[in-house]
């Protein structure tokens, strides 16, 4: 039904096909990994071709409401409407970036809906497939935290600027990067709307672990979010410094 609505529209604009859409909806809507997830997914039922798989997982792959509203602009910031800002920079950003890059113009063909429906056989991989993810995510999660761990006894006793600090952190792992900088000012805003663009490393690694059985590249997904959390940060900075003008 999604698909259907948003067909015309994204179609144009970004040439995808209605499974190409789903993913992209998706990925906006669920947070890392689940678009570089769903699109790995698709490119291995050969749904969607390796064109569109590469340009999605370059722009679809993004952070959720729920992280950047709920973790970063509530529970770091203290102010939701900041998260709702940056949430706004992130999707503008991400789409910039689907945008500039080359559209596979794929053929729309609508996403037919099964016509037979096994409820427990559904529920039973959906658990499965949760669990995963689940495991998966929470590992790597663990695994740059306690690398985060490490390298903050190492820096305390060094005076090192926060921002640089907070940039280190954010490079391996966003949230840790995001709790460096709980000051509300245009820069400090800025960086943590830049980190939570690039993903940071943990992030890329879960990525990668959807995507390692196929041919997509990993290199252009990671530059893709390089750029992406370089036109966040000035498109952050920017917006700040125009409102306070």
């Amino acid at each position: 039904m999604l698909s259907k609505i948003l067909s015309p529209v994204s179609s144009k604009i970004f040439g995808l096909s209605s499974y190409g859409i789903f993913a992209a909806v998706s990925g906006f809507l669920s947070g890392y990994p689940i678009g570089a997830k769903l699109v790995s997914e698709l490119y291995t039922e050969k749904k969607i071709t390796g064109k569109e798989a590469q340009y999605l997982l370059s722009f679809t792959n993004n952070s959720g409401p729920l992280f950047i509203i709920g973790t970063v602009g509530t529970g770091l910031l203290k102010d939701r409407n900041t998260g709702f800002f940056l949430l706004a920079i992130h999707y503008i950003s991400a789409i910039i970036i689907g945008l500039l890059l080359p559209k596979p113009k794929s053929k729309i063909t609508y996403i037919r809906s099964h016509k037979t429906f096994n409820i427990g056989k559904e529920l039973k991989s959906s658990i499965y497939n949760g669990i995963e993810a689940i495991v998966l995510v929470g590992g790597y999660i663990v695994f740059f935290s306690i690398i985060c761990s490490i390298l903050h006894t190492f820096l305390k006793d060094m005076n090192i600027n926060i921002y640089l600090k907070a940039l280190i952190f954010g490079i391996l792992e966003i949230t840790n990067g995001c709790k460096e900088l709980t000051s509300v000012n245009p820069l400090s805003l800025s960086l943590i709307s830049g980190i939570i663009a690039f993903g940071g490393l943990s992030i890329h690694s879960q990525s990668i672990g959807y995507i390692s059985s196929t041919d997509l590249s990993a290199q252009k997904y990671i530059l893709s979010k390089a750029f992406q959390g370089i036109i966040a940060f000035f498109l952050c900075f920017t917006m700040i410094s125009i409102h306070n003008a």
